[in-house]
């Protein structure tokens, strides 16, 4: 078996050699204040979030019980309707002032692709 030869350099990745360079305190110091202020401004957007989203959950809760209610007095409305268009009859309107026609004029569709009022009599 041969032996390898190698070179402790080989180990290092081909990028030239490494260099390196000392953060002075100034960069340090900004650094720190940098982060730190980053920090502080993510936690209070973070509490800003959670807080607006706990509220839109409270007002979709309450409008979601409102349309309940209204629906409940829309059904409630829709059977009063009902029951008063039913309670309608001949003598009822002859009492609010109504009259029967004896000659009705009707609308109907003429030859063209108009409306006409048809009040001639045939």
């Amino acid at each position: 078996m041969s032996k390898i030869k190698f070179n402790y350099n080989q180990l290092e990745l081909p990028f030239g050699e490494r260099r390196s360079k000392a953060i002075s305190i100034d960069d340090r110091q900004r650094m720190f204040w940098f982060l730190t202020t980053t920090s502080l401004l993510s936690l209070i957007v973070y509490i800003y979030a959670i807080n607006a989203t706990a509220h839109h959950i409270a007002v979709r809760e309450n409008l979601e019980k409102k349309v309940v209610e209204m629906a409940d007095n829309l059904g409630t409305l829709s059977f009063d309707y009902i029951e008063l268009a039913n309670a309608v009859t001949i003598e009822t309107a002859h009492e609010y002032g109504f009259k029967e026609v004896k000659q009705p004029l009707y609308v109907t569709r003429g030859a063209g692709d108009s409306l006409t009022l048809n009040t001639v009599k045939r």
